[in-house]
C-alpha cells in the first residue's frame, strides 16, 4: 500500500474532514484560474482580429497576459499538489518504499515540510512587495494608453503560495498518518 494519500483518505475523520473543505477551496480557485486561461484565449484572439483586419490592436493586451499567467499559476498550484500531481522525481521513494514503507513515508513527509519551509520564505518575501504596491498604488503599463494596478496580481500570488503552503502542510500530515496507520510489510518478515 503507498504511503501516500493520493486518494486522500487517511480514515482520520478530523484530518479527511479539513482536507476536503480545504480541497474544495482549492478547486476553487483551481476554477479561476481555469477561467482566466479562457479569458486570455478571447483576448489574444480578439487583439490578433483588430491588429490584423481592424488595425487596431487592444491597448494592454501583453501586460494583462503577464499578468494573468503569473496569477493562474498561483491559483492552481495547490490543488495540483493536493490532487498528487505535482511534478517531482520520487525514484528514490520508490526505492526505499520497496525496502521499508514507513522509511518511505517518513521521508516523503519531510520533503513535503521542506516544502512548506520554502513556501513560507516566499510568503515572508513577497508579503512586503503586495504592502507596497498596494500602499502605493503601483501600476503596470503605458501612461496614456494602459494602466493597470499590479497589487492584484501581487495579492493572488500571496494568497496562491499561502494555499500551497497549507497544501504541503496538509500533504505531510496525511502522509504521516496513513504510514504509521498501515502496518509495514518488512516488519513481520523479520
Amino acid at each position: 500500500m503507498s504511503t501516500t494519500p493520493d486518494n486522500n483518505l487517511t480514515g482520520l475523520r478530523s484530518y479527511d474532514l479539513v482536507f476536503r473543505l480545504f480541497d474544495r477551496a482549492t478547486v476553487a480557485m483551481s476554477m479561476i484560474g481555469t477561467a482566466a486561461i479562457l479569458f486570455i484565449m478571447v483576448i489574444i484572439t480578439a487583439d490578433v482580429v483588430g491588429r490584423a483586419f481592424l488595425g487596431r490592436p487592444i491597448p494592454g493586451v501583453p501586460e494583462i497576459v503577464s499578468m494573468l499567467i503569473l496569477g493562474i499559476v498561483f491559483l492552481q498550484i495547490a490543488n495540483t499538489l493536493l490532487r498528487g500531481r505535482l511534478t517531482r522525481a520520487d525514484g528514490f521513494l520508490m526505492l526505499v518504499r520497496t525496502k521499508s514503507p514507513r522509511v518511505a513515508g517518513v521521508i516523503d513527509a519531510i520533503m513535503h515540510l521542506a516544502g512548506v519551509g520554502l513556501v513560507a520564505v516566499l510568503v515572508h518575501a513577497f508579503y512586503p512587495l503586495f504592502m507596497r504596491s498596494y500602499g502605493r498604488g503601483e501600476m503596470v503599463g503605458t501612461v496614456g494608453q494602459f494602466l493597470a494596478p499590479i497589487w492584484p496580481t501581487y495579492f493572488v500570488v500571496l494568497m496562491g503560495s499561502v494555499a500551497l503552503c497549507i497544501a504541503f502542510a496538509l500533504r505531510a500530515v496525511g502522509i504521516l498518518i496513513v504510514t504509521f496507520r498501515t502496518p509495514d510489510s518488512t516488519e513481520g518478515a523479520r
